[in-house]
């Protein structure tokens, strides 16, 4: 799918996305994104009652034998791809960590998201329609079945996104130089601006991929939004004040976390964790318990990924 192929186009897109994408480099990704590609789990969770997600990856079924592609007849030739600011290699490194789920489908995740800024934003203002068309047909080349077509789908309608983003940038570069000296006011306007940005992102990505291609970076954002917000709340007991900050660290550990659906499972695992610790055993029981139940509901390389929350602590 293609969005907004004109300027005339974007900028028909309602104002209120205006100012949206300038704040994008405000809000990078912070330290629980970390980029890891452990290799595909099956163990079981919950008494052997739901499977962990197994998955491989882009690399795995990368074909560096470029054949036909399934949707659009086009040569690429040797000669043909040293006009364009990508190679096959260049496109391989930049998308083979993203994960592909058991039956093929591409997992968007935050992997996915780092693959989609590593093909493209460094070179999509290099870019435009045509070559777009050769680097999505590379893609469905070298990458087989519905992948293929997924991925390249993907990677076509995050160039559309980059382009909108950096046009609104330009109209609204002096918006946010203008700040209530009110540090609270200045917050939620912020948010408000970050809160744009999400809806941008839905037009050229549709809902629910931004949801799952975002979670990790949008946890970060409204972690450090609530952050800011509680220091500039005066009104508070030291008691209020510390609970409000444990309740926004709790909230930030359970959407941020680059696991995959993490979320979900994160949930999972403390119902379960809380059932052991709440019953009438004794506490080395539940040590061991609770041990038992980080096994079941993640993988080794998962653990070692989430070692600092500590989560085996009664």
């Amino acid at each position: 799918m293609r969005y907004f192929k004109s300027q005339f186009m974007l900028v028909a897109v309602s104002l209120c996305v205006l100012i949206a994408s300038f704040v994008l480099s405000m809000f990078a990704p912070l330290g629980l994104a970390d980029r890891g590609v452990p290799p595909a789990a099956s163990n079981n969770v919950a008494g052997n009652e739901n499977r962990l997600t197994a998955y491989e990856t882009v690399a795995t079924h990368w074909s560096w034998q470029r054949g036909e592609a399934k949707t659009e007849t086009m040569s690429l030739t040797e000669q043909d791809l040293v006009k364009y600011p990508f190679t096959p290699q260049s496109v391989f490194d930049a998308l083979h960590a993203v994960k592909l789920d058991a039956d093929g489908n591409v997992i968007l995740d935050h992997d996915a998201l780092i693959s989609l800024d590593e093909t493209l934003e460094r070179i999509h203002n290099r870019l435009d329609e045509n070559t777009v068309s050769v680097l999505v047909n590379l893609i469905h080349q070298s990458l087989s079945g519905q992948a293929g077509l997924q991925l390249g789908e993907l990677v076509e309608n995050y160039y559309y996104f980059l382009e909108a983003k950096e046009v609104f940038s330009r109209v609204n570069e002096d918006i946010l130089t203008k700040q209530d000296v009110d540090p609270l006011i200045s917050i939620e306007q912020d948010e408000g601006l970050y809160a744009e940005l999400q809806a941008l992102r839905e037009v050229y990505l549709g809902s629910d991929v931004t949801a799952n291609l975002f979670r990790v970076s949008d946890a970060n954002a409204q972690y450090m939004f609530e952050s800011m917000k509680l220091e500039a709340t005066q009104n508070l007991t030291f008691q209020e004040r510390e609970q409000k900050r444990k309740d926004i660290h709790a909230q930030y550990i359970a959407q941020s976390v680059n696991v995959l659906n993490w979320p979900v499972r994160y949930s999972t695992f403390l119902s379960a964790k809380q059932a052991i610790t709440s019953s009438s055993i004794d506490m080395q029981e539940k040590v061991k318990q609770v041990h038992a139940l980080l096994s079941q509901h993640f993988s080794p390389e998962e653990l070692t990924r989430i070692e600092h929350l500590k989560l085996n602590e009664i």
